[in-house]
């Protein structure tokens, strides 16, 4: 069953455009897009009064109607240019980051580094990062801190150790390792550029990267870095431009395993430079997030290529790229706040096991587009709130049902929901999703005269920062910061930047709590918490960028929380709380890896199961259990551990007890083993069961179920 719904829907165009921060008429823009949508529609001559206007905007509603008639070709014009404007003015912006002598980080300018733009720095910056990527290997690395300044290169700057005989298959991994983490004290300021026409950089058929994360091996002749050992790599506030000449570069070869990022940083090359800005195609990509990252120029935007594992995107900007937006193989693909604009297809999918999941975004097509399709696809898809402009065709179903999208010649294409793929409403009716309200992570980020605290070595210390008053506390990079009394997240505190600190409680003591405090946001990042999480206060909570190990994040009171770039299992997400999620990743065990009473809504979602058999969980591992919440999920992927179908899960991946749940996934794994039944409906321990064999397909564009 394919579902189509292309239309225009006047209440959410006023909330993808405008972002909450932004100082604007609210009333006035909400009128403008109301009529630019009445206008756009074939609708009747003149629009009849809305109810949910006062008599003068009706009014004012008709004499805008007026103007839009006669100066329609115009209005669309400047109307996406204003939308483009706003989507760029309302990009999260990256403070300047500048830790105290003794913070844990560690600074290139002490191995060498100029940061001039005249040295050749790539040694210094290899050698800053081989000399401190195996202090506390995937756990506890420190920071590698870029300073302001132009660090100019003329070969690949990589998470490998520098020994003798690495090349010659003599060092294990090949000297790659986990947890590279990069940096810069201003993403415009902080500058690492390939000089032009860099030797090596010249052939587009044999691309090169400049910077790469890469997986630890057993294999010593692991030279590409590929793998499923890439944890925890870290790229943020910082700028990587390929210079000019460079027709063969990669900008970011990125892989990252359980949770990782790219996050606050621009990609350039110059005009006609840059093979892919941001290349995803060793295996195997994620789960990761690439989250408020400019991609400039670059034949190629993104590349992705391998089955597994899922990767999320969030405020991305592209523009300028001479090929293609996106190109996707195979690879689960959750994207939202895209803004492309460019005269080739945004996004294209070659292979029948690619995913993709975008919302609330804009693809803007110029010049040549006008000929090409937006999108190119033949797989699974979801569209949420998406808006074409100067393209022929918005969606071209490459597959077998082929449900195209027509563009509109000189009008705003805005396509409200879509799902390319196998539908089903497992209650009955027609599926459709949940549209649940969708709130942007907070922005934590402290000023350039505020003062880090340090948070000491102790839980004690860390406590006694947090009660001091202080807003900005780090953690520094370390063997395991041991508590024996739980973390009380009270009073001023904002934000506790772990710089890959690890918190680690007894059995049976959570390492957080968070508290009322003065500050209504209080965020974690960049932390490996070895413990739990209690949240039953009403502020927003965030984990951001890190890890939980044990029994998981209990979020009991009426506040909210935000996970992004996380892994962990055992959520248990109470009535009255609510929880918006980026990347979570969860694997392992008996219990349910997330449990919803409340309202959830989840973007890029991987899971993993233990087979069946194994001592932790002998009948393998249930997904997501909802008991009378609602639940939204946009690219999932259910991956079965296992060789033989006698491993294949006894129980269900997804459970509705009772409540609302929307979700789009895709299987992976060996199909002896997957999931036998996809969905179980009413009690966990016994309900009506969907089996698998009646989703056709890798997986589901859109699974529904209400009760």
């Amino acid at each position: 069953m394919v579902r189509r719904l292309v239309d225009i829907d006047e209440r959410r165009v006023l909330s993808f455009f405008i972002c909450p921060n932004m100082k604007v008429n609210v009333n006035l823009a909400s009128l403008l897009c109301f009529a630019l949508a009445r206008v756009s529609s074939l609708s009747s001559p003149l629009p009849s009064p809305h109810p949910r206007l006062n008599r003068l905007q009706n009014h004012l509603l008709f004499l805008l109607f007026e103007f839009m008639k006669v100066h329609m070709a115009m209005i669309i014009k400047l109307f996406a240019l204003v939308i483009a404007a706003l989507l760029v003015a309302t990009a999260p912006a990256c403070a300047d980051f500048r830790f105290p002598a003794g913070s844990g980080v560690v600074n290139v300018r002490d191995y060498g580094a100029k940061g001039d733009g005249k040295t050749d720095d790539t040694a210094a910056i290899n050698k800053a990062i081989a000399e401190n990527i195996e202090k506390h290997r995937y756990r506890s690395n420190p920071f590698i801190y870029f300073p302001r300044g132009t660090y100019l290169v003329s070969g690949p700057i990589e998470g490998r150790v520098i020994k003798p005989g690495r090349e010659e298959g003599k060092v294990w991994s090949a000297g790659w390792m986990s947890m590279m983490s990069l940096m810069g004290e201003s993403r415009e300021g902080t500058i690492i550029k390939l000089v032009d026409n860099a030797e090596g950089y010249g052939d587009p058929a044999n691309p090169k990267w400049l910077v790469a994360t890469g997986s630890e091996s057993d294999k010593n002749t692991n030279y590409k870095g590929g793998g499923n050992r890439a944890f925890r790599h870290c790229i943020t506030n910082l700028t990587v431009d390929v210079g000019n000449g460079n027709p063969g570069a990669i900008g970011i070869d990125f892989i990252a395993s359980n949770r990782g990022t790219v996050d606050g940083v621009t990609i350039r090359a110059g005009a006609g430079s840059g093979h892919t800005g941001l290349a995803l195609t060793r295996n195997w990509p994620g789960p990761a997030l690439i989250y408020d990252v400019l991609i400039d120029g670059f034949a190629r935007g993104i590349e992705l290529g391998h089955f597994q594992y899922g990767m999320t995107f969030e405020n991305i900007q592209m523009r300028g790229q001479r090929e293609v937006g996106v190109k996707n193989r195979h690879n689960v693909v959750a994207m939202r706040r895209v803004n492309f604009t460019g005269s080739v297809p945004f996004y294209n999918a070659t292979g029948r096991s690619g995913m993709l999941c975008l919302m609330d975004s804009s693809i803007q097509g110029t010049g040549a587009a006008a000929n090409a399709s937006a999108i190119e696809s033949e797989s699974l898809a979801n569209l949420r709130r998406v808006t074409f402009t100067g393209f022929g065709k918005a969606f071209d179903d490459t597959g077998a049902s082929n449900k195209d999208i027509a563009a509109e010649a000189g009008k705003p294409t805005v396509v409200r929901s879509y799902d390319q793929g196998f539908t089903l409403c497992a209650s009955g009716g027609e599926p459709e999703g949940l549209d649940l309200p969708i709130e942007d992570v907070p922005t934590v980020r402290p000023g350039p005269d505020d003062e880090w605290t340090d948070a000491g070595d102790s839980g004690e210390s860390l406590q006694k920062a947090i009660d001091s008053g202080a807003e900005w506390i780090y953690v520094k990079p370390r063997g395991a910061l041991e508590i024996t009394n739980t973390v009380i997240l009270r009073g001023k505190a904002k934000l506790i930047y772990g710089l890959n600190g690890h918190i680690k409680s007894p059995p049976g003591v959570p390492a957080f709590r968070v508290d009322e405090g003065s500050s209504p946001v209080v965020v974690l990042e960049n932390i490996y918490i070895e413990g739990d999480v209690e949240h039953p206060s009403r502020r927003t909570f965030v984990l951001r960028h890190g890890d939980f190990h044990v029994n998981g994040i209990k979020a009991t009171g009426p506040g909210k929380t935000h996970i992004v770039d996380v892994i962990g299992k055992g959520y248990q997400i109470g009535p009255q709380h609510t929880l918006w999620a980026r990347q979570l990743n969860a694997e392992f065990g008996e219990a349910p890896l997330f449990t919803n009473h409340g309202t959830s809504w989840i973007l890029g979602f991987k899971m993993e199961t233990s087979p069946r058999g194994s001592k932790d969980a002998p009948n393998s591992t249930p997904s997501i259990l909802n008991k009378a919440g609602r639940l939204e999920l946009l690219g999932g992927l259910l991956y079965t551990l296992g060789e033989k179908k006698e491993q294949a899960p006894l129980v269900p991946a997804f459970t509705n007890e009772s409540g609302s749940i929307a979700i789009s996934y895709r299987t992976n794994g060996k199909p002896e083993t997957y999931y036998r039944t996809i969905l179980r409906m009413g009690s966990f321990e016994g309900g009506e069961d969907l089996p698998a064999s009646q989703i056709k397909g890798p997986g589901a564009a859109l699974l529904t179920d209400k009760r």
